[in-house]
This record gives structure tokens, C-alpha cells and sequence, in this order.
């Protein structure tokens, strides 16, 4: 992965960078122990079931339907070749819609090229990053 010269985006994608989207992420805490507001984070792996590499214009086309399919104050992070993560503001409700949109949509791949999984999480009490990307990382992986 490469990352643009800001250092904020994803270079092939245009995603959030992982140095980025970790900075969001502790604002993102913070505001809601704050305000007392619900945070939910997204994690998507995305593989293609027919060979070890996702190729480029899989890529592409996922990360740029992805942004088609969230609201532009959420903010996804390409933290991995073939994984994102999505930092949502309304908490539970609004993360379990998201997550039945992204396994009911069809635009996430060409000719079903891809395989996708997902999984969430809720931010608890005074958990920091590190902790609620951890427990993201254990959350079970729902497909497609």
C-alpha cells in the first residue's frame, strides 16, 4: 500500500491512511464519552474466492462503491490490502443497517469476484483505541 503525499489517504483507493483513520478514531472515542453518543466500528475483509490476490480493479471498485454506500462524516480506513474499517457515529442501530446493507450489496463487487466478510463492534464506557480495535479484531466475521 501506498499513501498520498499528505499522508492522510490511500493512495490506490483513497481511503484513509492507518495513521489517519487511528487519529479519527481517538477523536471519534473522545466525542462520544463526551456527549455520551454511541460508537460503532466496521471492519470488512474482502477476498477473492478464486485465487490468493484481490486484483487492483476489484480493489478499486470496492473501495469506491464502499464510499458510495456510507455518509460522508464516516470515515473508512484501508488498515490492510484487503481490509477496511468504518468509524459510525449512531452506534448500534445505525451499524446493524450498515452491516445488512454491505451483505446485501451487489455493487461491492464485479461478476462476484470478491468475498466479503464483516464484522462490528460498540464502543464501551472508557475504552481507548488499541482496546476497541482489539475486541474488533476477536468480533466473529459474518460473509456474505
Amino acid at each position: 500500500m501506498l499513501f498520498s503525499h499528505d499522508g492522510i489517504h490511500d493512495s490506490q483507493t483513497h481511503l484513509a491512511s492507518p495513521s489517519y483513520f487511528y487519529e479519527q478514531l481517538r477523536r471519534e472515542i473522545s466525542f462520544a464519552s463526551r456527549n455520551r453518543k454511541p460508537l460503532a466500528l466496521v471492519k470488512i475483509l474482502f477476498e477473492n474466492p478464486q485465487s490468493d490476490q484481490v486484483l487492483a480493479h476489484d480493489i478499486l471498485h470496492f473501495s469506491y462503491e464502499l464510499t458510495q454506500l456510507t455518509r460522508k462524516e464516516e470515515c473508512i480506513g484501508r488498515l490492510g490490502v484487503n481490509e477496511v474499517v468504518i468509524i459510525l457515529r449512531d452506534g448500534a442501530s445505525s451499524a446493524e443497517q450498515f452491516v445488512q446493507r454491505m451483505l446485501q450489496a451487489t455493487s461491492l463487487t464485479v461478476d462476484h469476484t470478491l468475498h466479503i466478510k464483516v464484522s462490528k463492534v460498540y464502543a464501551e464506557g472508557d475504552e481507548d483505541a488499541v482496546e476497541l480495535l482489539d475486541r474488533l479484531d476477536r468480533a466473529q466475521l459474518i460473509s456474505q
